[in-house]
């Protein structure tokens, strides 16, 4: 078996791309200026890198799960343990923008955008469907993609069932649900549906979930895969630097991609310029960052640059001051909020699991006379 006790490569993957999503955001935040504009021009295929989160996460589940979840009380325990990881930051997250939208509404503050704040798509944040019945990018925008995940999240016990059965179906989910995805574009003339987020965003997160899935699955035959010396770094680079002057299909190809590529390189167990930097070091916060980089920008930015009537050329000394400010934000939030809470439900979940039964009165077969 060439399956190793790591995925150092995809952890790496996964903080470098939760980067580059911020880089992408906080570009937008600064389009009033000449720096800003072209960030937005040439950061748009950032968003892509939500789809190598997918595809990570497929190969991380299975990796972990496949062959656990073959009966009701194992699948509830895998869907109760994954909303313990993702659901507390998610709604400490949406209750902060609720709050500020209650400000708004009681004049308490202002914003450019009111919109983006409307109640009558909480429930759909609360219930984590806002991927499929979402009105908008609302609240923490961001956390459509928590929705897309947790679509998958309740597909994986069907889809190991498959896999048990015979592995090659997976490959052919992967085409099927990429060909259904874009036979569904065609012919209701949608955007491609590699931009679906708030409309449809789970059916973009599929192929990429399958696709990860589907590298666990046969990840002896992808290490035996002929290697190209620097083919990780040289193809990463080349996207982030690039991939803006590609299609969005291409681009999303490209993703899919580096991260097979990520793939071979933790199953081979070989060590690559990526591995070798360290990146997979800062991965455990990876979902804090994703999660937080919005609203500290929507503190540290929007409300700074009011504070001190920052001019738009003034405002951009906020940039670093925000990347500081997520930093510390995810090390507190990780450490103090998520981590201990997560321990606490899944603790909980566990207990009553296998709490044991009721004592019963002795029957009279017990009991002679």
């Amino acid at each position: 078996m060439h399956d190793t006790d790591g995925t150092r490569h995809q952890d790496g993957l996964r903080i470098i791309a939760a980067g580059a999503v911020v880089i992408l955001h906080y570009s937008d935040y600064f389009k009033d200026v000449p720096v800003g504009r072209f960030m937005v021009a040439h950061t748009w295929h950032f968003n892509l890198f939500v789809d190598l989160f997918f595809v990570v996460s497929g190969f991380v589940i299975a990796r972990q799960y496949f062959g656990r979840v073959n009966d009701a009380a194992s699948i509830g325990r895998f869907l109760w343990r994954r909303l313990a990881r993702i659901y507390p930051l998610h709604l400490a997250t949406l209750a902060f923008y609720v709050a500020l939208a209650g400000a708004l509404h009681f004049g308490a503050a202002r914003t450019d955008n009111p919109a983006r704040y409307p109640l009558s798509d909480v429930p759909a944040q609360l219930l984590l469907l806002h991927a499929f019945i979402g009105e908008r990018l609302t609240f923490n925008f961001p956390s459509w993609s928590l929705s897309a995940e947790m679509f998958c999240y309740l597909l994986f016990p069907a889809l190991a069932l498959l896999a048990q059965r015979r592995k090659e179906a997976i490959i052919a989910l992967v085409i099927g649900a990429a060909l259904a995805n874009s036979l569904w574009a065609w012919a209701a003339g949608t955007t491609p549906w590699a931009d679906w987020i708030n409309q449809g965003g789970g059916f973009r997160a599929l192929p990429a979930f399958s696709l990860g899935m589907a590298c666990h699955l046969f990840r002896d035959r992808i290490a035996r895969w002929p290697t190209v010396p620097g083919a990780l770094a040289i193809s990463l680079a080349g996207f982030i630097v690039l991939g803006s002057l590609l299609p969005v299909m291409t681009a999303l190809l490209a993703i899919y991609l580096i991260a097979l590529l990520a793939v071979q390189a933790d199953c081979a167990g070989r060590e690559t310029l990526l591995s070798k930097l360290g990146f997979h070091r800062w991965s455990p916060l990876t979902y804090s960052c994703y999660m937080l980089h919005v609203p500290v920008a929507t503190v540290v930015i929007t409300f700074g640059s009011r504070l001190l009537s920052l001019s738009p050329n003034e405002r951009l000394i906020l940039a670093p001051v925000a990347i500081i400010v997520l930093a510390f934000a995810s090390i507190v939030s990780l450490r103090s909020f998520e981590t201990p809470l997560r321990r606490y439900l899944t603790e909980a979940y566990d207990r009553r699991a296998i709490r044991p039964a009721p004592a019963v009165a002795i029957s009279r077969q017990e009991s002679p006379r």
